[in-house]
């Protein structure tokens, strides 16, 4: 972990980031309100989909922990954290089952990412055919959704109490 800890008070755009062979790794802007708590920036991308040849859950999450190189606007590197995505392994399958099963219903245009809890299919502009309906569909990606990236930020900030 030596090479990693490495890394804070460099520049995220200064340093390369491979994939790992037992964790993901994920670069992660956040910004503090006003009262002082931190805020995820943006949602974490983790794969486009594919209306017919869906990616399974276990390739989707084909490993249980993800490496969080936490940075802030500057892209100075403050933190990191090895978060275990396999504790919350039930509600990420029932998101992916919720978005599976739209999809092969023929209802990838009625998707939002609110139906879900921490998984979401967050919608891009152009729009494609989708299985089982004639309606064009907006493409999407799977993403893990603000929310949930702050659930983890919570439990890093009370852990650290």
């Amino acid at each position: 972990m030596d090479s990693f800890e490495a890394l804070i008070g460099k520049n995220i755009n200064d340093v390369v980031l491979n994939e790992s062979d037992t964790f993901f790794v994920a670069p992660l802007e956040y910004f503090y309100k006003n009262c002082g708590m931190r805020y995820p920036a943006s949602k974490l991308k983790l794969v486009d989909i594919d209306y017919f040849n869906l990616i399974d859950f276990s390739d989707l999450f084909r490993f249980e922990s993800v490496l969080i190189i936490w940075h802030d606007e500057t892209g100075l590197i403050t933190d990191l954290e090895l978060y275990y995505l396999s504790n919350d392994f039930d509600v990420l399958f029932s998101d992916y089952y919720y978005i599976k099963k739209a999809i092969d219903n023929g209802d990838a245009h009625k998707l939002r990412e609110g139906d879900t809890k921490y998984l979401g299919a967050s919608r891009l502009d152009e729009k494609v055919a989708q299985p089982n309906s004639e309606k064009l569909a907006n493409r999407r990606e799977f993403v893990l959704k603000k929310k949930y990236l702050q659930k983890i930020i919570n439990e890093l900030y009370f852990k650290c109490r």
